[in-house]
């Protein structure tokens, strides 16, 4: 690599000090070094030119070097009025506003998701950053639409998006969401859960507004400690898909994170220098900082990176070039129902596995007579039917064709089997067949019936 100190020694000792004084002046732009600094990160320093030229270059190459994003994708950006989604638009806006050949090509819908009911806040308050969201996505010339957080259990065709303009303040599926998360445990749990439903509603809200492809506004913070929070939790295996900036677990809805490069203060410097203002701060679902292992990994990175400027960039490049091995005859149905992921053992695989060894480990430390499922009285009472009609669970008061197939019938071990270990530790001490979302347990349903297909199609097969 060339060097300002590569070159012949010609007894002239001023010009190589000069070179060397120009190199390391700490008061110049680390890219011009022309100009005096202006925005001070934490290993180089920039003039606001250059800041905001790199800054534009970085967002762009992320889009760039990945060639996934192509000329007429419809991308749904999600918004959330914080300090991140609110840099996200700014720079989807400005590369709109470029010349020709620079100019970025795509249909850009935003989406709200209101979670207010499960934040705390009242009607009024929901109101309020309704309003203020909608004023700032009109400023940017976007179109906007929300949608509830409690629409994750309906299903997805009948999910109500409305324009960002519109009320949207109904109690539909809100009671049965408080109920969900009141079943849980633990503040961790609870937030695992949302996040996992969160993205699932993007996806179907994706789906439902004719796009193919979602933005979300995760910084370099918010995946190193998504990283640090899921090895917590068990997620070890999804590691990559986390730091990578396409997440592709949905084969048709693809999962974008251009923001992935930006650190904090690049965040914080570009809206100071725009004058622009985030709608709202950072706002967490626990009560404490210390009432949930996400919220201890945040407080963890925040406090490491303060003191060791590397902790974020070494955290984010470790998970990034952590890759599970990955089964290829395994296929959407070997997926957890919940997260998506590949299942980490399934009924089929007789290797030895972590998760294995644990199972074997409960299985033997706990009462085996009180934990089985052979006994046909046991199955009934760990068992429920899902019917075709409006009600999801059968009335024993009310006929229903449901009762007299067993082909309808999921047990709780039905479940199980189709959740990864993480999932399962969401809902380890609670009634898993009333907990889990609706929608979730008629796709339990269509695998069982499809492996029950594929069961009696291979009795005919020679």
């Amino acid at each position: 690599m060339c060097s300002l100190n590569d070159c012949i020694y010609d007894g002239n000792k001023d010009e190589i000090n000069n070179a060397k004084d120009l190199s390391t002046n700490t008061t110049l732009c680390r890219k011009c070094k022309h100009k005096d600094i202006d925005v001070l990160l934490t290993q180089s320093g920039y003039c606001k030119t250059c800041f905001l030229t790199v800054t534009s270059h970085k967002f762009r190459a992320s889009l760039g070097k990945s060639k996934i994003i192509h000329r007429g994708d419809s991308i749904l950006v999600d918004h959330s009025g914080e300090l991140n989604s609110t840099v996200l638009l700014h720079l989807i806006k400005s590369g709109m506003s470029e010349s020709t050949h620079k100019k970025l090509i795509f249909k850009t819908i935003v989406l709200y998701i209101d979670d207010g009911s499960t934040m705390g806040r009242t009607i009024d308050e929901r109101k309020i950053l309704k309003h203020k969201i909608a004023k700032e996505i009109k400023i940017f010339g976007f179109n906007g639409y929300i949608v509830s957080l409690s629409q994750i259990l309906s299903q997805e065709d009948t999910l109500d998006i409305k324009s960002i303009d519109q009320e949207i303040y109904h109690t539909q599926h809100k009671d049965h969401l408080h109920v969900i998360l009141d079943n849980l445990s633990d503040n961790t749990s609870r937030t695992d859960l949302l996040n996992q439903l969160r993205r699932r509603l993007l996806i179907s809200a994706a789906r439902k507004l004719g796009c193919n492809k979602v933005f979300v506004a995760d910084s370099a913070m918010d995946i190193a400690t998504k990283v640090l929070g899921d090895i917590c939790l068990g997620r070890g295996a999804q590691l990559s898909t986390l730091a990578n900036f396409c997440d592709a677990r949905c084969v048709d809805i693809k999962i974008l994170k251009p923001l992935r490069n930006f650190t904090q203060p690049e965040l914080i410097y570009y809206l100071e220098h725009y004058e622009i203002k985030s709608v709202q701060l950072r706002e967490s679902n626990v009560t404490g900082p210390t009432t949930s292992i996400q919220a201890l990994a945040r407080n963890f990175t925040v406090g490491l990176e303060s003191q060791f400027s590397g902790t974020v960039s070494t955290i984010f490049c470790t998970a990034e070039k952590i890759n599970p091995r990955i089964n290829a005859q395994q296929n959407a149905e070997d997926n957890c129902v919940l997260c998506d992921a590949r299942l980490d053992a399934t009924p089929s695989s007789d290797e030895i596995s972590a998760v294995r060894a644990i199972e074997v480990s409960s299985l033997i430390s706990s009462n085996i007579e009180t934990k089985t499922f052979n006994n046909k009285e046991n199955e009934e009472l760990n068992c429920t039917s899902l019917c075709s009609d409006d009600e999801i669970y059968c009335d024993d008061n009310t006929e229903c064709d449901c009762k007299n197939s067993k082909k309808r019938k999921i047990t709780t071990e039905d479940i199980w089997r189709y959740l990864c270990y993480s999932c399962k530790l969401i809902f380890k001490n609670s009634e898993i067949l009333n907990t889990l979302p609706v929608p979730l347990l008629f796709a339990v349903k269509q695998r069982l019936a499809l492996k029950s297909m594929r069961e009696e199609i291979d009795g005919f097969l020679l």
